[in-house]
């Protein structure tokens, strides 16, 4: 069985992942930021000895070389973590857009690092977005830190081959705490669900099962891939 590393293992996404490999048998380093009592959790409900929770802030160089190094032995890297807010162009601060790059871009530039020095072979996913695939208005430093997630699959499935994969998943809207008070505006969701073909927003698992697909060893001839699990937002959409 393979250990994992699984970034923001304590909400949303992070956390039906590492649920997801853990009910898979793998052992789990499941990173938190603030989310210690669902990491707790995990541990009382898979045991103490498959999951190890390790709280570290991935916005600084420091934290993410910290998680690395505490998973000792690594076969998979999982990035989840990551944030997302208003930044309408006009009143974009330096402030927010220097977070939201440290927070989601620099952090997979530094994690990929640590685990490629640390791992002989494996696979590295990253989670990215369909923002960063056709832009957001009113999130354009959201969808910058995404897109830019994309280049760094495309050149890393490159450099690290054939010894380590890497892979990116890109999700559209996921009913996520993150995005909850986005759906909770009345007639969001049913607008953003009218856009999308399979008339539905994607729930954590649907994710994770895309993750898990990409890091198991048997897709040996996947890499570079980014697979869109958006229930189809991205497809052209008939006018008329």
């Amino acid at each position: 069985m393979s250990r994992v590393i699984v970034t923001g293992a304590s909400s949303g996404i992070g956390l039906a992942c590492a649920r997801g490999f853990l009910e898979a048998g793998h052992t789990v380093v499941a990173h938190y930021r603030t989310g210690a009592t669902a990491a707790g959790a995990l541990r009382e409900e898979f045991g103490r000895d498959r999951v190890v929770a390790v709280a570290t802030d991935l916005a600084t160089e420091a934290g993410c070389m910290a998680l690395v190094r505490a998973a000792g032995a690594l076969d998979v890297l999982v990035h989840s973590a990551g944030i997302w807010n208003d930044g309408a162009i006009r009143t974009l601060t330096a402030a927010n857009l220097e977070e939201m790059f440290r927070t989601n871009t620099f952090s997979a530039y530094y994690l990929a690092r640590e685990a490629a020095n640390a791992m002989k072979t494996g696979s590295i996913v990253f989670i990215g977005s369909t923002a960063g695939e056709r832009g957001e208005p009113g999130h354009s430093h959201y969808a910058g830190s995404k897109a830019a997630l994309w280049g760094l699959v495309q050149s890393l499935a490159q450099e690290l081959a054939p010894d380590v994969r890497v892979n990116l998943v890109s999700p559209g809207w996921v009913r996520t705490p993150m995005a909850e008070a986005t759906f909770a505006i009345p007639g969001k969701l049913d607008a953003i669900v009218s856009a999308i073909p399979l008339h539905r927003v994607a729930e954590p698992e649907d994710v994770a099962s895309a993750v898990l697909f990409l890091a198991d060893a048997r897709q040996r001839h996947l890499t570079g891939v980014d697979l869109a699990v958006s229930g189809g937002a991205l497809l052209p959409m008939p006018r008329g």
